[in-house]
C-alpha cells in the first residue's frame, strides 16, 4: 500500500480521535489498573503512548528558532521520532499483556518477569564508580540482588513453561531483546503497510547515512505537506489500535460510555493485511 491509497487525515481528525483515546484512557484505566507492579506498568505505559502522540501534534503545529526571523518550519523528524517511539510501546504492550494465547496466565507471567529483569539488568551497566550519591548507589546494589533472583525465576519458570535451555540462556544473556522489536511487530495485528513503517521511523532516530537520506527528502516542499497528512493518519491509526485493545481486554460487564465513532471508522477501512 502507498501514500496515495491511504485517505489523508487532517489536524482536527486527529484531534477526534486523540480525544477519544484519551477520554477511553481515562474511563476505564480504573478497571485493568491493578495495585500491582504490571498494573502501574500498563498505565505508564498507554500515557506515554498518548504524550508522545499528544507531543508529536503539537511539534507538526510548527516550531521556530527565536533568534532567527523568518525561521518557521515543521519538524517532521522528531514528530517521526515520537511516533516511532509511541509505535514500540504499543509492540511492547502487546507482547506482554495482548499477545495471541494471553489466557495463559504462567506465560504472562513469565513475560513480565523477563522484561523486568533485563531493565534491571540494563541499569547494572552504569558505572558505579562514577555515581555520586550512596543512595543510587545503594538502589543499584540493591537491584542487582533482585536481578539474580529473577533470573532464578526466569530458568526455573522457563522451563517449566516447556521453553528450551537455549532458548532461557538467550533470554538471561540478552533479557526483553532476546527478540528484536520488528519480530514482536510481525505478530501483532497491525496491518502489513504500518508495520513497513518501523524501519524508516528508526532512520529519523539515528545519525546514519539512511538518516540523512531520509532528511534531505523532508526538505520538499510537496513532501512537507504529505508527511504531516500521514503523520496525522499513522498516530490515528496506532491510536484507534490502542483503544481496539483496551475495549477487548475490558471485563464484558464494563459499560464503556466514550464515543468511538472515529476509531471505529478507521479500523473498518483500513485493518486488514492488505497487499503493498
Amino acid at each position: 500500500m502507498n501514500y496515495m491509497e491511504i485517505e489523508y487525515i487532517t489536524k482536527n481528525e486527529f484531534q477526534n480521535i486523540l480525544k477519544e483515546a484519551a477520554l477511553l484512557f481515562q474511563e476505564t484505566y480504573r478497571f485493568y489498573y491493578q495495585n500491582s507492579e504490571e498494573g502501574r506498568l500498563l498505565y505508564l505505559s498507554i500515557k506515554k503512548l498518548l504524550n508522545h502522540c499528544n507531543s508529536a501534534s503539537v511539534i507538526l503545529n510548527g516550531t521556530y528558532f527565536e533568534a532567527i526571523e523568518n525561521s518557521d518550519q515543521v519538524d517532521h523528524s522528531s514528530a517521526k521520532v515520537l511516533l516511532r517511539s509511541a509505535l514500540e510501546i504499543y509492540v511492547t504492550l502487546t507482547s506482554l499483556y495482548w499477545f495471541q494465547g494471553n489466557e495463559n496466565l504462567r506465560e504472562k507471567e513469565f513475560r513480565f518477569t523477563v522484561f523486568k529483569y533485563s531493565g534491571l539488568k540494563s541499569r547494572q551497566k552504569l558505572n558505579h564508580n562514577d555515581i555520586s550519591s550512596d543512595e543510587v548507589r545503594k538502589k543499584i546494589s540493591k537491584e542487582a540482588i533482585a536481578m539474580k533472583n529473577l533470573k532464578k525465576v526466569i530458568e526455573s519458570k522457563g522451563a517449566e513453561l516447556g521453553k528450551s535451555k537455549a532458548h532461557i540462556n538467550k533470554i538471561i544473556e540478552k533479557g526483553w531483546q532476546a527478540r528484536s522489536i520488528t519480530s514482536r511487530l510481525e505478530e501483532t495485528s497491525l496491518p502489513k503497510f504500518f508495520k513497513m513503517q518501523y524501519s524508516y521511523l528508526c532512520g529519523f532516530s539515528h545519525s546514519g547515512y539512511d538518516s540523512y537520506a531520509q532528511l534531505a527528502e523532508d526538505e520538499n516542499g510537496i513532501k512537507k505537506r504529505v508527511n504531516t497528512e500521514m503523520l496525522y493518519f499513522l498516530m490515528s491509526f496506532l491510536l484507534a489500535k490502542l483503544n481496539q485493545a483496551l475495549l477487548f481486554n475490558l471485563n464484558e460487564n464494563v459499560e464503556v460510555k466514550t464515543s468511538l465513532n472515529e476509531t471505529y471508522r478507521l479500523l473498518n477501512k483500513y485493518d486488514i493485511n492488505q497487499p503493498c
